[in-house]
């Protein structure tokens, strides 16, 4: 039926137009939509519609339906809007929205006494209960930030420094090798049969795979191999004490062509390399000739601990500096402030200074290190 009226089965065309019915929702024709009537869904206004719908609303509006319908109309205002009779629709819907308001303020349920009074032990209980300690308190935070709670880390162990020597260290070692030697030559368990014979089924397995069982070892051996480690550690001993005696030795002959006591020098002020880090000797002395050369070097620079000849010969070349400058044309004022003149400073390269500007310009080092003498205005030669 596409294309076609549902009444009389006319084709759609230019002149036939296609309609619908607003009651069923078929197409039809114009000429078979002649009827009008009140549709349901279309609301009051009168609508075309085909004969079955016609007949329909035709029925419904028998009067004792329409008396019905009328009874109906007139009881659903009055029991929806009973309290709000005579109120315009924005009104009425302010209203409702008030009414619905209180409705949701109002409690649900009303609790009895006995509930209250429940609830208030509750409330005491949880109040009278202890404060968390301090412990509890952190054990709770490292949880909550993944660590380990402090309670339950293991405690560090206190390792004091080891202040023993290095010839203490050696024997301690040398007598806990003795000793462990000693219980390994002692100790001979007793072992049964049955777990003699795995244990040298295991014992061939394990010298198949390349290692040695300590057990089969002849104390012969072991005793040879402790008087081995003593052997060796001896030696290690001797070239130390060699070694500090050679440093010593040299520090003695630097210290006497310094000008220094060589009594007082001992082997704490210098600092000797360890023998695990510098094993040879050759390199640990040259590094102590090459510091005890740079202190000497800087002792030379500084004026301390030079002999009292030395010192006399260069104070006389000190003198001679400034006459065999005094030819030239020498400004006779301060090399500061402009002043008169009225000393040479020797130990500053032969500069004029007032004594304002000496005092001021040399701290209690240099007073006591640099030497003075007093500076007279030069006579015109005419």
């Amino acid at each position: 039926m596409a294309g076609r009226c549902y009444g009389c089965a006319a084709r759609f065309t230019l002149f036939r137009k296609e309609c619908g019915c607003p009651g069923c929702g078929r197409a039809f024709c114009a000429g078979c939509l002649r009827s009008s009537a009140a549709a349901a869904r279309c609301g009051d206004a009168p609508q075309k519609l085909c004969q079955r719908c016609r007949g329909t609303v035709s029925c419904l509006f028998h009067p004792f339906h329409r008396r019905v319908a009328a009874f109906e109309a007139a009881v659903k205002p009055c029991q929806a809007g009973s309290g709000y009779q005579g109120l315009s629709k924005e009104d009425r819907a302010i209203a409702e929205r008030l009414e619905r308001l209180r409705e949701e303020r109002k409690p649900k349920s009303i609790p009895s006494e006995a509930e209250i009074e429940a609830r208030l032990a509750a409330l005491k209980e949880g109040c009278q209960r202890p404060a968390p300690s301090i412990q509890e308190m952190e054990d709770r935070l490292a949880v909550l930030q993944g660590r380990v709670p402090p309670s339950q880390a293991p405690r560090a162990v206190h390792q004091p420094p080891d202040s023993r020597s290095l010839t203490q260290q050696t024997d301690d070692l040398l007598t806990q090798l003795t000793e462990e030697v000693a219980i390994d030559e002692r100790y001979t368990p007793e072992v049964p049969p049955q777990a003699a014979n795995r244990q040298t089924l295991n014992d061939l397995s394990r010298e198949s795979e390349g290692g040695l069982c300590p057990a089969r070892l002849d104390p012969k051996q072991l005793e040879e191999e402790k008087n081995k480690l003593l052997a060796e550690a001896a030696s290690e001993l001797r070239e130390e004490n060699t070694r500090q005696e050679k440093i010593l030795q040299v520090a003695k002959r630097l210290a006497a062509l310094r000008g220094q006591d060589p009594e007082k020098v001992t082997l704490e002020n210098y600092n000797l390399p360890d023998s695990d880090e510098e094993v040879d000797e050759e390199k640990a002395i040259q590094r102590v000739l090459k510091q005890l050369a740079e202190e000497a070097a800087l002792d030379e620079a500084s004026g301390f601990n030079i002999p009292p000849d030395q010192k006399t010969h260069q104070a006389s070349v000190a003198v001679a500096l400034p006459t065999s400058d005094e030819s030239d044309e020498e400004l006779p004022w301060c090399c500061i402030c402009n002043e008169d003149a009225t000393l040479r400073c020797h130990g500053c390269d032969g500069d004029l200074y007032c004594q304002r500007c000496f005092r001021e310009g040399h701290d209690e080092f240099d007073l006591k290190d640099h030497h003075t003498s007093r500076y007279h205005l030069p006579r015109k030669q005419k």
